[in-house]
């Protein structure tokens, strides 16, 4: 009976342990912020800075999977390369070995009860009285208590179950069965840190060895990558490149960890760490930090490696929308720039088929624009449907982007502005696909003339192709200049007054030579010179929101 009791207690410690950790991570979420995101990003602009951020932001937020949903995020979005990503994830590993040390250092040197209470009071109390961030700040606090309170479970429940049982039991097993034990409950528990605690437990309890409990920490640390792995399998291509670098990275550690796991421990044997306790917390430190130092040199080659096995999906039209989550809205907002910026690169090279020009009229590839094989192969027709089913998944992303809502003013104001500049995207969605449209209803009429036998008809239908080149040449060469060009908005408004201008311009010569041209193919090349100059127009007024964000 004393046997069931003890491992209730055991498991509701651990139950309390994961509840506590989610409380803790969804607070830290919110409290960490655009400021922490900010932190994040742009201090990675060098591998060697990328894995100490790692390692100081998952020492902060206590949480590795908190720090990779965000890193994630950055690099679907372009904001982070993807071999910057890769030295935050083996930094990340690193810091998670922080909670550990704290562990060892107080979970099981002190008596817990003496702190669970005041916090429990404080956190509770507060949170029910408190609103937005001092809520969140009492939410951690509670969430703390609760983590304190399931590590006393976890340590009561293994202390009562060594009395009932027989430590020799487990000396038959080699080392290889801890390793996938630990591989095992990680997966399922899907939380290393649980597993820690419980390892710190048994040996602090004496019920296994130090080096069972080794091998159970490798164990864990290489369980952990399951989720990653898993989840990343049908995802997008820098979703299934940065889970593949993970993995890999603790594939290769965690065997070597576990082939040299006798003289690492005698090495900390020798370095006078006696608590084992302390042994396990360092040798857990010891072989991620080896893992960094061997694999951080050759971060750039791994990205390109990487690059290369995980080839862009050209099928679907999609580029960076379906790599970053809605709710990490910095991130997520420049996504939707992005792909905004993709979906008008598409719609130029549909107003370039459209108008029977060169496709090569300038260099677009600048902006690392690429045009999907299976736009390259499907009729006008269906390039427009496809690109009106993107224009449909950019408006709905962007009206699902989810904005922090504090309640202090000038937050207040930064969703203002934030709102503003969702709407200015979706406006710039819709002017590109307006301006595709206009050159698609007039399709038939731009087939007619490259046909017809009228020689006055082919001189202007040959004017309106001339002026059409220079327009979208100008216009493709001001969408690959940096956003920061502060003379854009001027060059493209300049643009816009050129364009109607000549519009006018060749309006007023048709009606000269009416005399000459059938009332038809008058009709015809008004309407033509008419729609020309209504889709360019929408889509400059397209760059111009863009820009002006």
């Amino acid at each position: 009976m004393n046997d069931y009791l003890d491992l209730w207690k055991l498991l509701a410690g651990l139950g309390l342990f994961l509840f506590a950790m989610n409380l803790m991570e969804a607070a830290l979420k919110i409290l960490a912020g655009e400021r922490f995101r900010r932190l994040l990003r742009y201090s990675t602009n060098k591998p060697v800075r990328s894995a100490v951020g790692g390692i100081i932001a998952t020492a902060i937020v206590q949480s590795s999977s908190l720090v990779g949903l965000i890193v994630l995020a950055f690099v679907g979005a372009g904001l982070i390369p993807l071999v910057n990503a890769i030295g935050i994830v083996l930094g990340s590993n690193l810091g998670t070995t922080f909670t550990g040390w704290i562990v060892a250092t107080l979970g099981f040197k002190l008596n817990l009860s003496t702190f669970i209470y005041p916090l429990v009071a404080v956190g509770g109390l507060s949170y029910s009285i408190l609103k937005g961030h001092w809520r969140l700040i009492s939410q951690l606090v509670f969430s703390l208590a609760l983590l304190l309170m399931g590590l006393d479970f976890m340590k009561d429940g293994v202390s009562a179950l060594t009395e009932h049982f027989d430590i020799n039991r487990l000396s038959g097993y080699p080392l290889i069965v801890y390793l996938g034990v630990g591989v095992i409950l990680t997966a399922v528990i899907q939380s290393s840190s649980a597993i820690m605690m419980l390892t710190l437990s048994a040996l602090y309890a004496e019920i296994i060895p130090l080096s069972a409990a080794a091998a159970l920490v490798i164990g864990a640390d290489l369980g952990t990558t399951s989720t990653v792995l898993l989840g990343s399998l049908q995802g997008a291509v820098a979703k299934r490149r940065l889970a593949m670098a993970h993995v890999l990275f603790n594939l290769s550690i965690d065997t070597l960890a576990f082939l040299a796991l006798l003289p690492l421990l005698a090495l900390i044997e020798l370095l006078q760490i006696r608590d084992p306790l302390f042994a396990l917390v360092a040798f857990h430190s010891i072989f991620n930090l080896f893992g960094l130092l061997l694999f951080l040199p050759f971060t750039k080659q791994f990205a390109h490696l990487l690059e290369t096995w995980f080839k862009k999906d050209e099928q679907h039209l999609e580029r960076f929308i379906q790599n970053v989550p809605q709710n990490i809205t910095d991130a997520a907002l420049e996504a939707l720039v992005q792909e905004t910026w993709n979906l008008l690169y598409l719609v130029a090279r549909l107003n370039i088929r459209f108008l029977r020009l060169s496709p090569k009229i300038t260099d677009l590839e600048n902006r690392e624009f690429t045009l999907p094989k299976v736009l390259a192969s499907i009729s006008k027709l269906e390039y427009y449907i496809a690109i009106k089913k993107l224009e449909g998944d950019l408006v709905n992303y962007a009206l699902n982007i989810q904005i922090e809502n504090p309640d202090d003013i000038v937050d207040q104001e930064k969703i203002k502005k934030i709102t503003q500049r969702i709407d200015k995207l979706i406006s710039a969605v819709r002017s590109g696909i307006y301006s595709a449209k206009s050159l698609k209803d007039i399709n038939e009429n731009m087939q007619t003339f490259n046909i017809i036998d009228n020689e006055i008809i082919n001189k202007y239908f040959k004017q309106l192709k001339s002026h059409s080149q220079l327009m979208l040449t100008s216009i493709i060469n001001l969408m690959i200049r940096p956003l920061t060009d502060r003379f854009i908005d001027e060059e493209l408004s300049s643009l816009k007054e050129k364009s109607q201008l000549f519009h006018i311009e060749f309006e007023g010569k048709v009606y000269n030579k009416m005399s000459n041209i059938t009332s038809l193919n008058l009709s015809t090349l008004l309407n033509v010179n008419k729609e020309i100059q209504t889709s360019e127009k929408a889509l400059i007024e397209a760059i111009l929101l863009i820009k002006i964000l």
